[in-house]
């Protein structure tokens, strides 16, 4: 029983091809999650995975959330492994132990796993039972890459396995049980994405007071590859362009100022900028048509000043920049005090522009953020 990554698969992969020129590494095609490992029950499939179901039920979703952190690099009797590192939240640890407790009387667990059941290592190895060293065969700059990964994940469905095959799956946002056919199934997989949406995605607006000045970045409205690429939750583009439009639409007001610093679209931004609330100044971007906007340009609040661009900068004053998503969470956080920089890539601010008020009481609040809080 396992959790098999959906948003941030493609992620997940492209690290795994980072190592595939290294002889004497065996890797997983996508890694996982394991939650309970080999075992055969003495019961019907179905009422396992209603067993998962029933304890599921009594936790909500922001409790099955985790980090992918690192990598750890472990030796164990079949060889080396190098794995991500997995940061349960309290509540999905407290949810695993639940299920391996209530499993137990009904499986029939291999001889040699069951101390691995009973002191799990959260973790989803990228690369497993290698003879060498991981740390002798990969250059130290592809280790260093490989650990300062971070993503944040949420377990969206707990997946039973037989022999490698999906038999049944519990979808933690909907709740329902699904079959092998509906597991695979793009149109049960929208409905995950948009309970993902409701329950995830929403901003707790705790300011009546708001400033008509808004900060966003990297929409990329029109591009399909960015699903993957950034791991948003969306089956199409067409899905993806509507809820970009919605979540602007619905904080801006039409005499408002918005700075969009780069990679708006890749072509025919009017097509979009006509349905968008406020008035927009664009920064170019490196997804943009060329000749968009200033490649940056500088505004102030106050007594703090705020250099606007696309790219990620080096500069005395608070930066606010796109370019990177979600890609290197470390290095740039939505907010990060150290070197004043702010990351209003939509991906780090649940698809909302940003109002340059919060902005401005997360600069006093002394504080630093991962996301936009």
């Amino acid at each position: 029983m396992e959790i098999r990554p959906i948003l941030e698969k493609y992620k997940l992969r492209s690290l795994i091809r980072e190592l595939r020129s290294y002889h004497g590494l065996k890797l997983h095609r996508v890694p996982h999650i394991t939650l309970v490992y080999n075992f055969a029950p003495k019961v019907k499939d179905y009422r396992i995975i209603q067993t998962v179901a029933d304890i599921g039920k009594s936790y909500d979703s922001e409790q099955f959330q985790f980090f992918y952190d690192g990598i750890e690099i472990r030796k164990g009797g079949r060889g080396y492994v190098v794995a991500l590192r997995i940061i349960p939240s309290e509540g999905l640890r407290s949810f695993r132990d639940e299920v391996y407790k209530a499993l137990k009387p009904v499986i029939v667990e291999r001889p040699d796993v069951g101390k691995y059941n009973e002191n799990l290592w959260f973790h989803a190895a990228l690369s497993f039972r290698s003879h060498k060293n991981p740390e002798e065969v990969v250059p130290r700059e592809l280790l260093t890459k490989l650990n300062n990964f971070l993503f944040k994940g949420t377990a969206m469905r707990i997946t039973l396995l037989r022999k490698g095959k999906i038999r049944y799956e519990y979808d933690t946002l909907t709740g329902k049980i699904l079959n092998r056919s509906e597991a695979l199934s793009k149109e049960e997989l929208r409905t995950t994405y948009l309970e993902y949406r409701k329950r995830m995605l929403r901003l707790s607006l705790s300011r009546v007071e708001l400033d008509n000045i808004w900060l966003t970045a990297d929409h990329h409205f029109g591009h399909e590859n960015i699903i993957k690429y950034s791991a948003r939750p969306f089956t199409k583009v067409k899905e993806m362009d509507e809820f970009l439009e919605e979540r602007w639409n619905e904080l801006v007001s039409p005499n408002d100022k918005v700075f969009i610093l780069g990679d708006f679209s890749f072509s025919n931004p009017e097509n979009y900028l006509g349905r968008l609330k406020g008035k927009k100044t664009l920064i170019q971007g490196n997804h943009d048509p060329p000749g968009i906007g200033p490649e940056s340009l500088e505004i102030s609040y106050g007594k703090v000043k705020f250099v606007l661009s696309h790219y990620p900068l080096n500069v005395a004053e608070w930066n606010v920049h796109g370019h990177v998503h979600n890609n290197k969470l470390k290095e740039y956080p939505f907010f990060d005090r150290q070197t004043k920089k702010i990351n209003v890539g939509v991906d780090l601010t649940k698809f909302y522009p940003v109002n340059l008020r919060w902005i401005i009481d997360l600069v006093e609040s002394g504080n630093s953020y991962l996301f936009m809080p």
